[in-house]
């Protein structure tokens, strides 16, 4: 199982959410940490980070297969997380 790393920005946008939610998008999260060398994963058009969906909620990972981590680099609703990812 790869260890998972949330960025600060991840661990903000996180601590916003309702407790029932933060549950969800954290379950989902390990589903990830368990099955990443199994499922195919989907890149972001025009960025390096890939996309992992619970809902409503997107949150964008990149993978360091050599260190067997996932970096959670942003947590939130659709729309704002990908304004946000453009900003950069």
């Amino acid at each position: 199982m790869y260890e998972v790393v949330l960025t600060d920005l991840a661990k903000g946008h996180l601590r916003k959410l309702p407790r029932k939610t933060q549950r969800r998008i954290l379950k989902k999260v390990r589903w990830l940490a368990r099955n990443v060398t199994v499922i195919r994963h989907e890149r972001l058009q025009g960025h390096r980070e890939f996309s992992l969906h619970s809902g409503q909620f997107r949150i964008p990972y990149t993978l360091d297969h050599e260190n067997q981590r996932i970096y959670i680099e942003d947590i939130g609703e659709h729309n704002a997380v990908y304004r946000r990812l453009r900003r950069r």
